[in-house]
């Protein structure tokens, strides 16, 4: 459409569209009391590492964890977070204004993705309870990329949808996002309300800062 300024925007999933991080707390702690000898962790600790892919976030919570633990700590987060989530105690809303921003973006001729560090069960399990399938070109997930910081997500969105990079905004809670954009060459929003604090997302140093989701829209021109 004519005066955007961007033709494709890909978002990252939990803390930049759903608030997920007391349940992603939750089954850390659960899953890491099953591994002897694993450290205990605070909120914040398990906080810093979302948006990694699962493996490499147990490295950072569990830095003297053998492969084999590392395996068995992400079998027993997969195990609890999923338990959690079929015994309803799993909630993940939508943070405010995430729905109207979107329906926006796509009555504007928008392109989404997302690219995220939740496996793609995980993500199309969360966009279904959000009542959100469909709304995104491509789903990108850890199972199919490297982690972030990796560029490799991005560009694989971008040889998807045919889109240039200097038409492209990534938005995202965490320096993961902002560093994987400016790796692939994309511009960067990053939202205050997230797992990273201000003060750690300014060292990425995001092209857009967006204190709520709606932000978005007059920086795409809408």
């Amino acid at each position: 459409m004519p005066g955007l300024a961007f033709d494709l925007v890909v978002f990252d999933c939990d803390g930049t569209l759903v608030d997920s991080l007391d349940g992603i707390v939750h089954a850390a702690r659960l899953a890491l009391a099953e591994m002897d000898g694993a450290p205990e962790v605070s909120r914040e600790q398990i906080a810093a590492v979302v948006g990694l892919s699962l493996h490499q976030a147990m490295a950072v919570l569990l830095p003297e964890g053998s492969p084999a633990l590392l395996d068995q700590a992400v079998g027993a987060y997969k195990r609890h977070y999923q338990h959690l989530a079929d015994g309803g105690e799993l909630t993940t809303p939508l943070f405010p204004g995430v729905r109207v921003t979107l329906e926006q973006l796509r009555d504007q001729g928008v392109t989404m993705a997302v690219a995220t560090g939740k496996s793609l069960r995980g993500l199309e399990r969360t966009l279904r309870e959000q009542r959100l399938e469909g709304l995104f070109a491509v789903l990108m997930t850890s199972d199919q990329a490297p982690s972030k910081p990796h560029p490799a997500m991005i560009e694989q969105i971008l040889a998807a949808t045919l889109c240039a990079p200097d038409r492209t905004l990534m938005v995202g809670d965490t320096d993961y996002d902002l560093i994987m954009a400016r790796h692939a060459g994309v511009r960067s929003a990053a939202v205050t309300y997230g797992c990273h604090d201000r003060i750690r997302l300014a060292r990425a140093h995001p092209d857009y800062w967006l204190e709520q989701l709606p932000d978005l829209l007059p920086v795409v021109g809408i």
